[in-house]
């Protein structure tokens, strides 16, 4: 089970399983038509004893770095505090809203992070430079992205790669790991999550705990109906044929001055 477990999750990060859908349960956040929302990380989590140390751990982080359409448009947290289930540098969000359209853009992401609840099941902490969720709203709809970059394959030896959209990887009744999760509501509004990871309790050999853990959040509402005002300066769009952007470690990373 060992093995299994090992080469199941590590397929997960090691290489680079990038992959939209939802998980069972999983409820969708709603925005009003113009608004948007994002937070860095949150973890609702109890770990078994020999996890993370001797003893049963609970961590309960509510929404870290949040930020809102009706303020406040950005924030961070430097070290955020994970209970060591993840070990980052520093979280952020923000907001954007574009009158002119009403649109809006929510980014939420997690930069210089390791993941030492998975250590155990994959034989090091697996890593990333930065794991980002965005998410965009406009006349053409709500569009979501997840971009990973710097991602470190743990001990598994996996290099960089794609996978097919609308996959879930995981080991059954242990955990389940989603990178851009993309959960719409019934309101039209679209929350991406950057990664998802579930521990499901369960009584399988080689479980964790149970709980839920999400690495940079974003949520869009749907652009506002009133009508736009002219401007020169559209409102920014994510391309749909690239939900997904992933630069392995060691490549030169673009686009994450804001984290930096």
């Amino acid at each position: 089970m060992r093995s299994d477990v090992h080469l199941r999750v590590a397929g997960v990060v090691a290489a680079v399983a990038v992959f939209s859908g939802g998980l069972i349960g999983v409820a969708a956040a709603e925005a009003a038509p113009g608004a948007g929302a994002a937070f860095g990380a949150s973890a609702s989590v109890t770990l078994l004893p020999g996890v993370l140390g001797d003893k049963r751990l609970a961590v309960d982080s509510g929404e870290l770095a949040p930020s809102r359409s009706g303020g406040p448009l950005a924030a961070s947290v430097v070290d955020p505090p994970l209970g060591g289930l993840v070990v980052a540098k520093a979280v952020t969000s923000s907001v954007v809203v574009y009158p002119e359209t009403g649109g809006v853009r929510s980014t939420g992401a997690v930069a210089g992070a390791s993941l030492p609840v998975l250590a155990g099941l994959v034989g090091r902490a697996p890593s990333a430079g930065v794991l980002r969720a965005e998410c965009v709203s406009g006349p053409d709809g709500v569009l979501g992205s997840a971009t990973l970059t710097g991602v470190g394959p743990g001990d598994a030896g996996g290099g960089a790669g794609r996978r097919a959209a609308e996959q879930a990887v995981g080991v059954p009744g242990v955990v389940e790991v989603v990178v851009n999760e993309q959960v719409p509501a019934a309101d039209g509004s679209l929350t991406v999550n950057a990664m998802r990871l579930r521990l499901l309790g369960g009584s399988e050999t080689g479980r964790l705990g149970s709980g839920d853990l999400v690495l940079g959040s974003a949520t869009c509402g749907r652009a506002d109906a009133a009508p736009p005002v002219r401007s020169s300066s559209p409102t920014p769009r994510v391309e749909a044929g690239r939900q997904v952007a992933v630069v392995p470690e060691g490549a030169p990373q673009t686009g994450d001055a804001g984290l930096r």
